[in-house]
């Protein structure tokens, strides 16, 4: 039944796409001759790029992306940013008897020196120079107002200030404020829920506020109470060598405007937006934030450490939890060293262009999606990863509303969050109902049309194009035929491939005279042979930018949707990469160009009937037919009977992916769950018409046994979260049935059939 529904779905779409595919092009053309790809990655003009084919703008862009094409390379300079640490960030020493002293009493303060004054509740320091400051002030607070060459140390030692209408410590002026906690002490900064500020400000807006360069350092304990929304804010760089924070904030725990850089301390951070952010997205040397050391505790409403520009983790540890992603840059992301687990309600990590993992340990132990990037390369390190949706998952980066400074610094976000059609602002990733976009251009069928549009129609604005003079609705002959009559057939117990149905002659369609394979017609893609399927054009959001590879260090992938989900290709030269997909409309591995393997450990395990393999490579490899039930206990060896790799499954699973650089080319094997082996034999060329075969042809369009036998066979729904119309999977209710919208998977996927073809236990390279 379930496979019949598909069917059906699918003959609808395809029909619906024939209607519409020359107006919807003609429109395009239109409406979007102008626009060019993205430039970031060598292949954006070519293959899709990070904004041109449905990235951030175009077919099906993302929710939240720009409109325009994005110039990704011209928004950061990694070699510019400056990561160091100054001498005096890191010193923490002070003359006692050569500073200021600065005595708080309840209503007022006593000054003993030079440099400060007091107006009432409020203390003001006005010149370079070290100040020490104790006592407790109940309603006030300390203010910095220096010349702008001034470098001034605080050091709070046994401070608490509280101040009912306005931050409690604020910089106005200074070149740069170094606050140092005192060894053993405990210092409080509180505000209200309210500030009273001059006519048009919205500053300050934190409890500590600093218009300039700000440090903290020292061994001492500062707990900071953000009431009204920030906790710790400085306008420039947040530097932070030492002390132990305790932040509870409205909004943000700890920003910087230009970077964070924290070098150690222990940092627990409660917050009702992000935990730790750098907001600077118009110089690509700022907007940055670096970890090397220090110990996390965070818990937050929003993201638990969000870059405008540059995530870099190069040491430290701790947990995040975050209602939304927990790492999340916007624009690229890297980890060298540290151990952090993260959980998250929507990403562990979101880097838009580029994750890279070097070094350290990750584990993502709660998510929607693990990792989401257009690249996700891994180097080294230990990455663990649970998601509800896929694991790894490259997906055109897009320009989100998020990279707009909080403040309003960008004129740009008032472009941003627009959908391509319709225009309506929407978070990213999310669709009105919340729960993912069923189709990129707001029809929940996966039709691409809106509900109450008229067949053909190109949504924009509202508003359908008119087709072209004499275009009765029906696409040329050859380029998208209906499907073969008779009944869908139903998957035989034996295992073995059903009858075609009638009329079925095994062959693959007639093209056009000159036209490319999985060629748009009137100027579609045609860079893209073989490549059609899930009733039109390969999808907007398919780009050969889209990289996942695994070159060293362990990944292992728990995923309700596809373990390893690539928009473009997948690459593995080395490391190890285990996982288990439970979705049965997913796969552990997924993709839209193609898989190679040169190097490593792989053993992927997930439902037959979405299954795909590895494309080519040098390294031997098999798909094999072998089940288990959560817990089960998995093990590839070679003839001899040596474990090459292993794997506790923690999800059931129907066919495993399996590789090793022991084997070699025709080298028999076994894949042994709890003590059964099935046998199978490694080759690095897959199985035409097979399970796992090479992509190509006409691609996840049919029903078991009615895939046409093409350029290599196998096919399947567009793989990737933003695959078909620039959809988020359906991966729960229906989804979960196998019934999934846009491309991933919206039919039975031509790898069903091959998953008939034998029973269990005949190995499919």
């Amino acid at each position: 039944m379930m496979k019949t529904n598909m069917m059906n779905g699918t003959v609808e779409r395809r029909r619906r796409w024939a209607r519409g595919a020359l107006a919807s092009a003609l429109a395009a053309t239109l409406a979007l001759s102008g626009c060019a790809s993205g430039t970031y990655g060598d292949n954006a003009a070519e293959g899709g790029g990070a904004a041109g084919e449905g990235g951030a703008a175009g077919e099906g862009g993302g929710a939240a992306a720009s409109a325009e094409a994005v110039d990704w390379d011209a928004l950061i300079d990694i070699a510019g940013m400056d990561f160091a640490y100054s001498d005096r960030d890191k010193d923490a020493s002070y003359d006692t008897a050569s500073a200021t002293k600065i005595a708080l009493s309840g209503a007022g303060a006593t000054v003993e020196g030079d440099g400060a004054a007091v107006d009432g509740s409020t203390v003001t320091i006005t010149a370079a120079g070290t100040y020490v400051v104790s006592g407790e002030l109940a309603d006030g607070a300390l203010v910095v107002n220096a010349a702008d060459q001034d470098k001034v140390q605080v050091v709070l030692d046994g401070a608490t200030i509280r101040h009912s209408d306005g931050a409690a410590f604020e910089v106005q002026q200074a070149d740069k404020v170094f606050i140092t906690l005192a060894d053993g002490s405990q210092n409080t900064l509180a505000d209200g829920a309210a500030y009273t500020l001059a006519d048009g400000e919205d500053e300050p807006n934190a409890v500590l506020f600093s218009k300039d360069d700000l440090t903290i350092n020292g061994s001492g304990a500062l707990t900071v109470e953000g009431n009204y929304r920030h906790g710790v804010n400085s306008k420039d760089d947040l530097v932070i060598t030492g002390g132990t924070l305790t932040v509870t904030a409205k909004e943000d725990g700890l920003r910087g405007k230009d970077c964070v850089k924290i070098a150690d301390g222990s940092f627990t951070v409660t917050a009702g937006g992000d935990g730790v952010k750098s907001s600077n997205d118009e110089d690509p040397t700022r907007g940055l934030v670096s970890i090397d050391g220090g110990t996390f505790a965070m818990d937050v409403q929003d993201d638990g450490v969000q870059a405008a520009t540059y995530l870099r983790i190069a040491g430290g540890e701790g947990i995040v939890k975050a209602a939304d992603h927990a790492l999340r840059s916007e624009v690229e992301a890297a980890m060298t060293g540290g151990s952090f687990t993260v959980e998250a309600g929507g990403k562990g990590v979101n880097a838009e262009t580029r994750f890279t993992m070097d070094g350290g340990t990750l584990n993502v132990t709660g998510s929607e999606e693990g990792i989401e990037a257009e690249e996700v390369i891994v180097n080294d390190g230990e990455l663990n990863i649970v998601a509800s949706d896929d694991g790894v998952n490259a997906a055109v980066a897009e320009r989100s509303d998020e990279s707009a400074d909080a403040e309003g610094s960008s004129a740009a976000s008032n472009a941003a969050g627009m959908s391509a059609e319709g225009g309506e602002p929407q978070p990213q990733g999310e669709t009105p109902d919340g729960n993912g976009a069923p189709d990129g251009n707001g029809a929940p069928d996966g039709s691409g049309v809106p509900d109450g549009a008229p067949d053909g129609a190109m949504p924009q604005d509202g508003q359908a194009p008119e087709p072209p003079e004499g275009f009765d609705g029906q696409m040329p002959d050859g380029i998208m035929p209906d499907l073969p009559e008779g009944e869908v057939p139903t998957m035989p117990e034996d295992g073995q491939m059903p009858e075609p149905p009638e009329g079925f002659d095994g062959q693959m369609p007639e093209r056009p005279e000159g036209a490319e394979g999985g060629q748009m017609p009137q100027g579609g893609r045609g860079d893209m042979a073989d490549m059609g399927g899930a009733g039109g054009p390969l999808g907007a959001n398919a780009s050969e930018d889209c990289l996942i590879q695994v070159n060293g260090g362990a990944v292992t992938i728990q995923a309700g949707g596809d373990a390893v989900d690539s928009n473009g290709c997948i690459e593995v030269t080395g490391g190890t990469l285990l996982g288990v997909s439970s979705g049965n409309g997913d796969s552990a591995l997924d993709y839209e160009y193609g898989a190679t393997i040169t190097g490593g450990a792989v053993l992927l395990a997930g439902s037959a009937g979405m299954a795909e393999s590895f494309t080519e490579g040098t390294q031997p490899f098999a798909l094999v037919m072998a089940q288990g039930a959560a817990g089960a206990e998995v093990a590839v060896a070679d003839a001899a009977g040596t474990t090459l790799v292993d794997y506790t499954a923690p999800s059931a699973f129907q066919c495993v992916v399996v590789s090793a650089p022991q084997l070699a080319e025709g080298d028999a094997g076994t894949v042994s769950v709890n003590g059964t082996a099935t046998e199978f034999t490694a080759s690095t060329t897959p199985t035409a018409g097979g399970m796992g075969g090479q992509r190509g042809g006409m691609r996840g369009d049919f029903a078991d046994g009615e895939q046409p036998q093409g350029d290599g066979g196998q096919g399947r729904g567009f793989g990737g979260r933003r695959g078909g119309s620039n959809a988020e999977s359906a991966q729960q209710g229906e989804g979960a049935q196998g019934e999934r919208a846009q491309g991933q998977g919206e039919s039975a996927a031509a790898g069903s059939s091959a998953a008939a073809g034998g029973p269990q236990g005949e190995v499919v390279a």
